[in-house]
């Protein structure tokens, strides 16, 4: 509480006030920053989708084992040098990346991946020339595969 006989300067208020403002501002916009693999983020980089191949299921009864398997061609004069699996909506959205230790024109590639929710799995193939190529596959991730009779 101030003390009546206490004088604040109109100057100083309206300083310590716009400090305020501009820490409050400058918080909303990192929040509204692009995340890092968000669905967003992907979609904006423009990525070419030449030479990848994903084989996944279109409804995922059993969200803790779901099959991917894709194939990965460099494009003309250039080679693979890595690749990355990444579930946007997943709590920890890069699931696999993997840097290979010899550089390849293809590459086949087999897992079993968990996922949080229905999503895209985008597969990022890495080039030598440090670009990148990229390509989601949708699936449906369902509960369970038992339903109730109602």
């Amino acid at each position: 509480m101030l003390n009546p006989q206490t004088s604040l300067a109109r100057r100083s208020c309206l300083a310590h006030l716009s400090v305020g403002t501009a820490g409050l501002l400058g918080s909303s916009l990192a929040w509204s920053a692009n995340d890092p693999n968000s669905q967003a983020d992907l979609l904006s980089r423009g990525l070419a989708a030449t030479g990848i191949d994903i084989t996944l299921p279109a409804l995922a009864d059993n969200s803790n084992a779901i099959p991917l398997q894709f194939t990965l061609q460099a494009p003309a004069g250039q080679q693979l040098v890595g690749f990355e699996i990444i579930a946007p909506e997943n709590p920890n959205r890069v699931i696999l990346r993997f840097k290979l230790g010899q550089a390849q024109t293809r590459l086949t590639f087999s897992t079993r991946i968990r996922l949080a929710m229905t999503q895209e799995v985008w597969v990022l193939a890495k080039l030598n020339n440090g670009t990148s190529l990229g390509r989601p596959a949708h699936t449906v991730v369902t509960a369970t595969a038992c339903f109730d009779e109602t």
